[in-house]
């Protein structure tokens, strides 16, 4: 269906999406008083994977007024992080504070662990309460051009209904899905990054220590581009899963009940706490997840938030990112339609300040893959304590945290070159192996007798590098 010229409606700004980055946006733009339409393939609420988020969210929290809505949502406090290696005896584990140093701008000493499906409803609500449009069942087909600027969107509600809608700027935040970069081209695979996640909620997970309630935990494998995360939510639940490489679970031969299991017993302190675990939800897997874009801005066209970059998530950098990039986006709209600047620089400007933080996520999560325990000593030195806790805040955009991120980088790289310099250098990766059975082989004889619960048929939800999920059950 088409409409006519003179009857097509008309936008300030089109976003397509409906998770955090498109949220924001349009709640940014719609305090402004710029008319924004948000349009969202899925019904709310729907599953996602990202269940902790970092300190620096907090700041855009507050700038969009959606700070007290997070805590009437009763979402667990998150006041840290810890982590243990393989081979440490129970009880025994790093752990960061991340008011330790205060964030600029703080007003709270804790971020939140939450259940993705509300979080992101209450969100999209959000941008629905300061005025934005939001249609959500309604799906994005493709970005209309008028030679090489973006004007519209063609959408699709129902199989053979179909709409243009028009606009000043289109914004794409479809995640994933980067509809925008996949019709342009733009989308990479990265090359270093091809892992594995198989994650899900349990109940009858042991509890944090005491005064650790709420701290984010990971647990380290002695694998290659391998953890794994163990995150309290409310009501008594916990978001549990493991990260490895694809190449890892294929050559296994197990089904994934058997091979999360066989990762858990990789590491004493994961198989305590994992001991009388009961699966209360399918299994969820994602895949080949990481990926770059080429460019993020076009004539009438910007990207933000996972439509622009996934990296891997171990520092909870998905929200940071969304929410972030959506605020420059905004800035760098709003100065081109008051006038104030050209769209070419504001959009080039927005482009560079975006990528630059985004990168140095990428090249810190490389380098701590590289070498996991050169964190935890940087972190647990006078010298360097600040600069990491500081970092793990997010907001890496923030010309100070850059500028510690980067310092950080640069320790850890040079820590790196020195070690691979030396062949018999016990830190090398690889040097030593680890002292449990890897995914390959199924331990037979843990020391608690430790075996996984689960409730339900072994249902598994898989999601494609579109997001797009399908469901399976495993005999």
């Amino acid at each position: 269906m088409r409409v006519s010229e003179n009857d097509r409606p008309h936008w300030d700004v089109i976003v397509i999406g409906g998770g955090p980055a498109a949220s924001t946006i349009g709640s940014l733009l719609a305090r402004d008083g710029y008319s924004v339409i948000l349009l969202e393939r899925d019904i709310h609420p729907r599953d996602h994977v990202g269940e902790s988020l970092t300190p620096s969210t907090n700041l855009i929290f507050e700038r969009i007024g959606f700070q007290e809505k997070m805590e009437d949502a009763g979402f667990v406090h998150k006041p840290g992080a810890a982590w243990t290696s393989p081979r440490a005896p129970l009880g025994t584990f790093f752990s960061i504070r991340l008011a330790e140093f205060a964030m600029p701008g703080a007003k709270q000493p804790y971020t939140y662990n939450i259940e993705r499906d509300e979080f992101d409803t209450l969100l999209l609500r959000h941008a629905h309460d300061q005025g934005a449009k939001v249609l959500e069942g309604v799906n994005v087909q493709r970005v209309l051009f008028d030679g090489e600027r973006a004007v519209g969107v063609r959408v699709r509600v129902v199989e053979g209904w179909e709409q243009d809608l028009f606009a000043k700027v289109v914004v794409d935040a479809s995640g994933r899905r980067c509809l925008l970069a996949n019709q342009l081209g733009l989308r990479k695979k990265d090359p270093r990054f091809k892992q594995y996640s198989i994650y899900s909620w349990f109940r009858g997970v042991e509890p944090n220590p005491l005064g650790f309630e709420g701290v984010a935990w990971f647990y380290f494998l002695g694998l290659e581009r391998a953890w794994a995360w163990s995150l309290p939510l409310r009501d008594g639940k916990s978001s549990i899963g493991v990260v490895t490489t694809k190449e890892d679970f294929q050559k296994s031969g197990r089904t994934h009940e058997e091979f999360f299991a066989s990762l858990v017993n990789l590491n004493r302190s994961f198989r305590y706490v994992m001991r009388g675990a009961e699966r209360i939800r399918p299994w969820w897997i994602e895949a080949d997840y990481s990926y770059k874009v080429d460019t993020l801005h076009g004539p009438g066209w910007l990207l933000i938030g996972d439509a622009l970059r996934f990296v891997d998530p171990i520092f909870s950098t998905g929200v940071d990112i969304a929410m972030f990039s959506a605020a420059f986006a905004h800035q760098a709209i709003a100065a081109v339609l008051t006038g104030d600047d050209d769209e070419e620089r504001a959009f080039k400007g927005y482009e560079s300040h975006v990528s630059d933080g985004i990168e140095t996520w990428y090249r810190l999560i490389d380098l701590f893959y590289t070498h996991p325990h050169m964190l935890s000593r940087y972190a647990a030195s006078l010298q360097h304590r600040e600069d990491v806790i500081r970092t793990l805040q997010g907001n890496l955009y923030l010309a100070e945290s850059l500028e510690r991120a980067q310092r950080v980088i640069g320790t850890m790289e040079l820590a790196h070159h020195l070690v691979m310099a030396d062949p018999d250098n016990l830190l090398r990766p690889g040097a030593i192996e680890p002292a449990l059975n890897g995914p390959d082989e199924l331990p037979t004889g843990s020391d608690d007798g430790w075996r996984l619960g689960y409730t339900g048929p072994a249902e598994v939800v898989v999601r494609d590098a579109e997001g797009v999920s399908s469901s399976r059950s495993e005999n």
